[in-house]
């Protein structure tokens, strides 16, 4: 289930104690398959369902923020902000990007099935995810972005390279993960050059439940870009956040998508610590195809924390405190995450 943001880390009680919010909202009287069958409507060959309806499952009430186009719909746990035309969506004040931007018919706004069922289901009541099972989490792999010739982004005026960040923000998280008890392998412990199939084949071949790839971000040309985003693979029949249209491509299935909902659940609870943690501009929570995430079989994450483009955030990378906060938040991800789907296997 979301948290509440802007709030220290969560208590275990407090989040069996939404879930369990989440669960039974979901059995409410009057919101059957049937009935939310009949607030579907189709757009541009794409299925959509009346956020209204959908949401009503989990006991979020809606309203209008402005009328035929933002609605607000929401509980005494979670507050959802849905405009119309927008792939844009708040969640507890965390950005969201949907795979479909929302549309606004007779009064009600609609959000495509495949968001409903493979964003907006899984954080709200992950126990009521129809398939794959909830994984069980015991072995955890981190992936140091670049390496070797591949220095990764750089910021060419304070000699800054992606690729010696990622690497030791993945072994402060290492010791971290391992001190909770998880097994950890890693794609790469120094400085070497690793083919972006192999990472995920390093995780497969060791049995990973869940897959955490790091990595620093940049832009040419566009110094004052900053913040952090989170990317989780792109569900089948969907395009990435960064596409601006439909492509063959996207009707593929690839080995990350078994995991879709997972991948929702995973991303939404990383990218929320990481925000909370760093306090630097949130730039939402996305989908791509990245290798990485499109072959490896666990649930998988990417995360773009910070821009070495950006000479002020480029000197708080440099520095070891920042990296240590991101490697917690990425800790306190994990065990937010893992709480979420040991809740949800125990309904």
């Amino acid at each position: 289930m979301v948290r509440l943001r802007h709030t220290s880390f969560m208590s275990a009680a407090l989040a069996a104690l939404i879930l369990l919010v989440g669960a039974t909202a979901w059995a409410a009287p009057g919101t059957s398959k049937s009935a939310l069958s009949g607030s579907s409507i189709q757009v541009a060959g794409t299925n959509y369902v009346d956020a209204r309806v959908f949401l009503a499952r989990f006991g979020l009430k809606a309203a209008w923020i402005e009328r035929a186009k933002s609605m607000r719909l929401q509980s005494s746990v979670a507050r959802i902000d849905i405009e119309d035309d927008k792939r844009d969506v708040t969640i507890n004040g965390l950005r969201v990007i949907m795979g479909e931007p929302a549309v606004e018919r007779d009064g009600a706004i609609y959000i495509s099935r495949i968001d409903a069922e493979k964003l907006f289901l899984p954080l709200l009541s992950p126990s009521s995810v129809p398939s794959p099972a909830a994984p069980t989490l015991r072995v955890i792999a981190i992936d140091a972005g670049h390496g070797g010739q591949d220095t990764g982004t750089q910021n060419k005026s304070f000699k800054l390279d992606e690729k010696a960040f990622t690497l030791d923000v993945a072994k402060r998280l290492r010791a971290l993960l391992m001190k909770q008890g998880y097994k950890v392998v890693m794609t790469r412990t120094d400085d070497r050059f690793v083919e972006l199939p192999r990472r995920a084949e390093i995780a497969n071949k060791a049995g990973a439940d869940l897959f955490i790839s790091i990595h620093f971000n940049a832009v040419a040309g566009s110094p004052t870009v900053r913040g952090s985003e989170t990317y989780v693979m792109t569900p089948q029949n969907q395009r990435s956040t960064s596409s601006a249209k439909r492509d063959a491509s996207d009707n593929v299935a690839n080995p990350g998508n078994r995991n879709d909902p997972w991948n929702a659940l995973l991303g939404y609870h990383m990218h929320n610590q990481v925000i909370d943690a760093l306090r630097g501009e949130d730039r939402g929570f996305k989908r791509a195809r990245f290798a990485v995430l499109r072959l490896v079989n666990s649930p998988g994450v990417l995360i773009e924390a910070g821009y070495l483009s950006n000479n002020d955030e480029a000197r708080r990378i440099a520095t070891p405190a920042y990296r240590a906060a991101l490697a917690e938040a990425l800790s306190q991800g994990v065990r937010s995450y893992d709480l979420a789907i040991t809740t949800a296997k125990s309904r």
